[in-house]
């Protein structure tokens, strides 16, 4: 069976703590979403249907940013199982490399940029005291390399989703921390298979 044909329950679940949250989150937002709205009748139906029209249109404009923030910033940082889990959910099943494509240009190469303008301000930190020179200096070295680094990685990112239509969890420290219990059960479940199909057959024989 693979993974499309699983359940949604099931593929939440090999998730790890923090995943599961924002994948639970990404179906509940689908499910209100999708919810269709009782409409009311009457002259006082009317007039309300007009004023939650206008009171909808800010809702719906500031709802939508979040929906795609959270779709491609939160989902596109999630690990490659992740990602189509969440494209599933979001009915983009077989378009999750997008995921990963849009993170990667809209979120994972300006945030590069912001590495770069950051090691430029901490090289002019450089000539207000000397005191300040060595510290400065490897921080610009630091920012400028993680810049660079940060921005290989997304451009291949951004490529690869394009041209293999893969996922790709970016690299960051918000990405790390959300996905790092969903790394370490996947490296606990390897560890533990072998162990568990090893002691199957001394289960038989003891019975």
């Amino acid at each position: 069976m693979n993974s499309t044909e699983k359940p949604i329950d099931y593929l939440i679940s090999r998730s790890g703590i923090v995943g599961r949250q924002i994948l639970r989150l990404a179906r509940w937002l689908l499910l209100t979403n999708g919810a269709p709205e009782r409409q009311p009748h009457g002259l006082t139906g009317f007039w309300q249907q007009q004023i939650r029209h206008n009171r909808m249109r800010i809702i719906r404009a500031l709802s939508g940013f979040m929906i795609v923030f959270y779709t491609y910033y939160i989902g596109g940082s999630l690990t490659r199982t992740d990602q189509q889990t969440f494209a599933k959910l979001n009915g983009m099943d077989g378009n999750a490399y997008r995921l990963t494509l849009y993170n990667a240009f809209f979120c994972g190469i300006p945030s590069a940029m912001v590495y770069f303008l950051l090691g430029e301000g901490f090289s002019l930190l450089k000539g207000i005291h000397s005191l300040a020179e060595l510290p400065s200096l490897i921080a610009q070295r630091t920012s400028l390399a993680m810049g660079l680094l940060s921005l290989a990685v997304d451009i291949f990112r951004m490529i690869d989703s394009a041209w293999h239509r893969r996922c790709w969890a970016p690299l960051g420290v918000f990405p790390l921390i959300i996905n790092l219990p969903t790394y370490l059960k996947l490296i606990w479940t390897r560890i533990a298979s072998p162990a568990i199909r090893s002691a199957r057959p001394n289960d038989r024989n003891n019975g």
